[in-house]
């Protein structure tokens, strides 16, 4: 099975991995059952249908083109654009570290590429070295990117008062 963690430029935890452990915690306890209470449709028995099989590692295709087709955002960027672009042309801001804990950064890659192929200028942003825990802190603050964001998002909403106070 693929790598499903990473930390400092190691793999430390596959699919599999976590498959394991939530057969130790049960089917409502881990990290794979809690996606597929979110994103997948209900099985017969009324629960959520699992995306994979946790002992074989086989993927369900019913329940993997469900997710796609509901939860998986370039995808639904890319079918979707003609009615989509009005309102989010120019519009989508993505900021990950290129070194994401969860690889998060490929799915932004290959969000930005699609939207360079649909020709939205969207701002995807890759912060070098950054994980999934570290991404907001820069120079000793915590919340560094958290005001980044806030102060970008204030120029675009509110620019004579921007232009004011810098």
């Amino acid at each position: 099975m693929p790598t499903a963690n990473r930390l400092n430029g190691h793999e430390i935890a596959s699919f599999a991995d976590f498959a394991r452990l939530e057969a130790v915690l049960g089917p409502v306890g881990g990290q794979m059952a809690s996606f597929d209470w979110v994103f997948s449709p209900k099985g017969t028995d009324g629960r959520p249908m699992q995306m994979f099989d946790r002992g074989t590692g086989a993927v369900d295709p019913q329940v993997a083109t469900y997710w796609r087709n509901h939860y998986d955002i370039t995808y639904r960027l890319e079918h979707n654009w003609p009615a989509l672009q009005h309102d989010l042309h120019g519009k989508i801001h993505v900021i990950v570290g290129t070194a994401d804990t969860f690889h998060l950064d490929n799915a932004a890659r290959r969000m930005q590429a699609a939207l360079r192929h649909l020709g939205d200028k969207a701002d995807v942003r890759f912060l070098p070295g950054k994980t999934h825990f570290d991404l907001y802190e820069a120079n000793g603050d915590p919340d560094a990117l958290t005001k980044q964001i806030a102060k970008e998002m204030y120029a675009i909403a509110r620019p004579a008062v921007s232009r004011s106070r810098s």
